[in-house]
């Protein structure tokens, strides 16, 4: 495996995450990951972190694209998750959602739990639902809508900037279908757009902003895919 490189230092690695790859192994899934592929390339990464998960400071599900922040010692690991843990980095994300969202910015918060329906999920929990089952998590995810498009045939589609201010599973694809604007091409969670036109969800880590060690605040961006871009144009939007 080989991944674009953003920047490296003697502490930090970044790197454009692509379509397909998880972050780092589970229970159900015997397949390389970045986690792997990191221990290969910088050997000394086995002290980083915890097993299994050496030098992964934080992880993108397995199509979500983009930003990936990686630690190659102790040091840089315990600044990058106390900066996580304690909400002071900055994440921006480009998602394209279905419907039209009226707002122009808006606030989701909603308490997220695991779903009794289907273990991979996470579920809003509001007196609506009763889906949920285990320990309730506050989240909060923040976003501003870039435009909105209607197709051909009358279907409306928006495309968003989001802004998490929490870092729980799944928060930003369970967020918009909790406000009923699931993000295209997610069937996990609810989209109804055929996977010809979306084969995964069109979520993408725009950019990151995070202290790093003896350099200060820096921010790392990484394009939005061609993937995307595609679907963009395909739903009638000019950016």
């Amino acid at each position: 495996m080989k991944f674009p490189i953003i920047y490296e230092d003697e502490h930090t690695l970044v790197i454009d995450k692509p379509i397909g790859v998880m972050v780092h192994p589970d229970d159900r899934n015997v397949e390389p990951t970045i986690a792997d592929w990191l221990l290969e390339t910088y050997p000394n990464v086995k002290k980083v972190g915890d097993e299994g998960r050496h030098g992964i400071v934080h992880r993108l599900d397995r199509n979500t694209t983009g930003i990936l922040l990686l630690a190659k010692d102790n040091g840089a690991y315990r600044t990058f998750k106390n900066q996580f843990r304690e909400h002071k980095t900055r994440k921006v994300y480009r998602a394209i959602v279905e419907g039209n969202i009226r707002e122009d910015i808006g606030m989701i918060s909603m308490s997220l739990a695991r779903a009794k329906s289907d273990f991979r999920k996470r579920t809003v929990v509001d007196m609506h639902s009763d889906d949920a089952r285990g320990e309730e998590r506050e989240a909060t995810t923040r976003y501003k809508v870039i435009e909105r498009s209607k197709t051909k045939e009358g279907k409306d589609y928006t495309y968003v900037e989001c802004y998490p201010i929490t870092g729980r599973t799944h928060q930003i694809r369970a967020h918009f279908r909790g406000i009923r604007h699931p993000i295209v091409g997610d069937d996990l969670y609810g989209s109804k757009i055929g996977a010809t036109l979306a084969p995964r969800s069109m979520l993408h880590a725009l950019s990151l902003s995070v202290s790093i060690p003896e350099k200060g605040e820096m921010t790392f961006e990484a394009k939005v895919p061609k993937d995307m871009a595609k679907v963009l144009v395909c739903l009638g939007f000019s950016c």
